[in-house]
């Protein structure tokens, strides 16, 4: 009789490559939406511990297994926005923390140029932000924003054009008022 539980994966050897493949991926948009390294840290857990936990529920035909972890982490992170108000990170520290990941060391030249962005991504309400965070810093399609939140390409590209106009009217202001 097998008793091991449905729920969890099997081989761990599995599991350690898959954590060590995409702790990154999950990690830098949970920072990205967060704000706090701290805070992306225990998502990072959190979405690793679900996926450890439901790997037998990811389907394969519906979509790429980051399409799934992309979906757990930001509806994790959407959770902690919820649980707890979160103090804004100073843009010295996103900055450092920002260039430690090395898919954006070459982009991190122009934060440093333009750091009101980050303010302004910061002002963003939380749908508009995520959108923004999948689309420029993960470079994801409209297509897979659309699968991983749930939501109709019309509405992932409506909510990218707010983002954009408000973070326009947010530099316009830094930079002129």
């Amino acid at each position: 009789m097998n008793h091991s539980r449905p729920s969890e994966i099997v081989d761990r050897d599995k599991f350690e490559a898959l954590f060590h493949q995409y702790k990154n991926l999950v990690f830098r948009v949970a920072f990205l939406i967060l704000d706090d390294k701290e805070e992306a840290e225990d998502v990072l857990q959190e979405v690793f511990l679900k996926v450890y936990r439901f790997y037998h529920t990811y389907d394969p035909s519906k979509g790429a297994l980051t399409t799934w972890l992309y979906r757990i982490t930001v509806n994790q992170c959407l959770k902690h926005r919820r649980k707890q108000k979160l103090s804004l990170l100073s843009f010295e520290r996103f900055f450092l923390l920002f260039s430690q990941m090395p898919k954006y060391r070459a982009f991190d030249d122009e934060i440093a140029e333009h750091d009101q962005i980050h303010a302004a991504l910061t002002r963003l309400s939380d749908p508009m932000r995520v959108v923004v965070v999948l689309r420029y810093f993960s470079e994801l399609s409209y297509e897979e924003i659309s699968s991983i939140l749930g939501i109709p390409i019309g509405t992932v590209k409506s909510r990218l054009a707010r983002a954009i106009k408000a973070m326009q009217h947010e530099l316009w202001k830094e930079n002129f008022v």
